[in-house]
């Protein structure tokens, strides 16, 4: 919620500095009574101009931020298994239901270290959809733990469009 909030702040002061911009070359005689040398002009842009450094370092930080890998331990060491690596499994199990059209697959660790699994889904069937998101859920589940040893707590089920299979 929070990366929500410094994301919608900073496309308003975007917007608000454009219009400011736009407005200072269109009417330059509006601006003729702003003095620029002044303690509370310069103490406004400096603090405009601090806060967007600091949207920008944050969110420069964000966007290079390496998700955690899923880190398996035995006897021998530890095997770190990428986020894509598992997203792509989970691509190739759905892929073999015909019902499911478009994914969007998030997962990774929580600040609990619990690996988790957020899919959003187009979804065409005639199923009960309880039904349906149950018998997604353990295909994966089953599949992560088979094949990754890969314990999950909760996979989160998102449908965002269904249609009903037509009848031929």
């Amino acid at each position: 919620m929070g990366k929500r909030i410094i994301f919608f702040l900073a496309w308003v002061g975007v917007l608000m500095l454009s219009i400011f911009g736009i407005w200072f070359v269109l009417y330059p005689k509006a601006f003729s009574m702003i003095e620029a040398n002044s303690i509370v002009f310069k103490a406004v842009v400096l603090n405009i101009s601090l806060i967007y450094i600091a949207i920008i370092i944050l969110k420069i930080k964000s966007n290079f931020i390496k998700e955690k890998d899923y880190i398996i331990d035995n006897e021998y060491g530890s095997v770190h298994i990428s986020t894509e690596s598992v997203r792509k499994l989970i691509v190739d199990t759905l892929n073999q239901d015909s019902d499911i059209r478009k994914v969007d697959i998030k997962c990774g660790t929580d600040d609990k270290s619990k690996y988790y699994v957020k899919l959003t889904l187009d979804l065409i069937s005639d199923y009960n959809l309880s039904q349906k998101t149950t018998e997604i859920q353990n295909k994966i589940r089953r599949e992560l733990e088979d094949k990754l040893d890969l314990v999950l707590d909760n996979i989160e089920v998102k449908i965002s469009k269904i249609r009903q299979k037509s009848s031929k």
